[in-house]
């Protein structure tokens, strides 16, 4: 069976699974995905994966939740590799390689899951962003598709800066171009977000996938998710409907106030949609933005093409995620770039 899988696709997932600017910071996990990329179980596992979700993140993510869990081998190296602590990045993932290699269900048993980093990090795009469109705007309501456990749905309950105060709720963005963050955020008076799978974080098992889904180097990433678990019980209540993006829309806004701007966000959602279903998704939100006072941000990969959003072909953030805005009565344009994890943002028009 294996031999009538995309081994070589595989291996360039692999080798370009992460951005130029990730290398140094995560010495591991390059080390780790060297491995993958040369290894024929490893290729195979992958090109195995239902093709929406055929990220090498999966399979990172399925063997640091074996880690999490407590494996004899994993356990002490993704521990290390969490606090900062990992000797011989290298070795370590050798070491990763051998208890694959040897125990192939670790990561085979868990390929039914999606990859769901719900990073919060992308709300400190999300507040300049909203800021922007909605002008004067008091209040609104959101809603998010791929909205996972719901984390970014609280986007206002964050504290964004330029430099890492050591508070573990305060997201650290960088402003390439100015931004005005000073204006209040108007109130949010209904949040619904939507997703297929959508996890809870009061469950052990989506708790410990979400982790799993966050590189173990990062530790300040670890320290967020884990202070967002303690604090979500006192935030903004929200209502998540379960299905896909087009079965569960309208459900969704008749849920909220439709004579005040309902804003639609998706992050990191539509590239892992299906051409067609992609398009009819696009196609629904302009609709929905022409009519209605429907506004919609989307920040996706370069890759995603946005229809009345011309392809920059001269972009010069390579792996940066882009930013489309379509608000009430509008067509899309681009509103600028970002980092896919919200640690850097560039703002690219003015209208």
């Amino acid at each position: 069976m294996s031999d009538e899988l995309d081994l070589d696709d595989a291996k360039k997932r692999y080798h370009f699974a992460l951005a130029p600017e990730d290398y140094d910071g995560l010495p591991f996990y390059s080390a780790l995905l060297h491995e993958l990329e040369e290894d024929h179980l490893a290729l195979s596992l992958l090109a195995s994966v239902r093709e929406e979700q055929r990220n090498p993140m999966l399979v990172l993510a399925t063997l640091h939740l074996a880690g999490l869990r407590g494996h004899d081998v994993l356990c002490p190296i993704y521990d290390a590799a969490r606090r900062g602590d990992l000797e011989a990045p290298f070795d370590a993932a050798q070491r990763v390689m051998v208890a694959l290699r040897d125990e192939p269900a670790l990561v085979r048993d868990e390929l039914w899951r999606s990859t769901q980093t719900n990073e919060p990090g992308r709300s400190a795009v999300l507040q300049a962003v909203i800021r922007d469109l909605t002008g004067d705007v008091p209040s609104i309501n959101v809603i998010e598709v791929g909205t996972s456990a719901g984390i970014n749905l609280c986007f206002d309950q964050f504290q964004v800066s330029a430099t890492d105060d050591g508070h573990p709720l305060t997201l650290v963005c960088e402003d390439v171009t100015p931004i005005d963050r000073s204006k209040p955020l108007p109130a949010v008076i209904s949040r619904v977000g939507i997703d297929p799978h959508p996890l809870d974080l009061t469950n052990e098992d989506d708790r410990l996938w979400l982790k799993a889904c966050l590189w173990p180097e990062q530790r300040r990433r670890h320290e967020r998710f884990d202070a967002i678990v303690a604090a979500r019980p006192s935030w903004p209540e929200a209502v998540v409907l379960r299905g896909r993006a087009l079965e569960r829309l309208d459900d969704a806004l008749e849920l909220v106030n439709r004579d005040m701007m309902t804003v639609v966000f998706n992050t990191w959602v539509a590239f892992y949609l299906e051409p067609e279903e992609r398009r009819d998704y696009f196609e629904y939100l302009i609709a929905q933005c022409e009519r209605e006072n429907v506004a919609w941000i989307s920040i996706e990969s370069s890759l995603i093409t946005i229809p009345g959003v011309d392809v920059d072909p001269a972009a010069h953030h390579r792996g940066a995620s882009q930013i489309a805005v379509t608000t009430p009565g509008r067509s899309p344009s681009r509103w600028g770039w970002c980092h896919a994890h919200g640690r850097w943002l560039e703002r690219v028009t003015t209208s």
